[in-house]
């Protein structure tokens, strides 16, 4: 338990604590809007000011979609930390094989109102 706390501290000292990164998402949301204009990037709170879901669509993944094979797969992967969630993924196949992202998101869950 020792060894637990002490790794613990380590990863809090150099990462900073979790909830602190949810204070820096706006910044670092305005900052990618300004270097990728014509990005589409969507942040939504909750009344109390609380992270609720995060979408991001790049400029140039929305570019490349028309040189893109007209088949979406969409994944999931949960986020296993103090704070769950769900990304979900949105990528197709250009003509030449490669896999394009076009978006990604982080919800709290799978549910109507994320999917909106």
């Amino acid at each position: 338990m020792k060894a637990w706390r002490a790794k613990e501290k380590a990863l809090q000292f150099l990462r900073g604590y979790p909830a602190d990164s949810y204070n820096k998402l706006p910044s670092y949301l305005y900052i990618m809007e300004k270097t990728y204009p014509g990005s589409i990037v969507k942040l939504k709170k909750t009344g109390d000011d609380c992270f609720l879901y995060v979408f991001v669509a790049i400029c140039t993944s929305i570019s490349g979609w028309k040189y893109c094979r007209l088949v979406v797969v969409v994944d999931r992967t949960f986020l296993k930390s103090a704070y769950k969630g769900i990304m979900l993924t949105a990528s197709t196949m250009d003509a030449a094989g490669t896999i394009l992202p076009l978006t990604y998101f982080v919800v709290d869950s799978e549910n109507v109102a994320s999917w909106t």
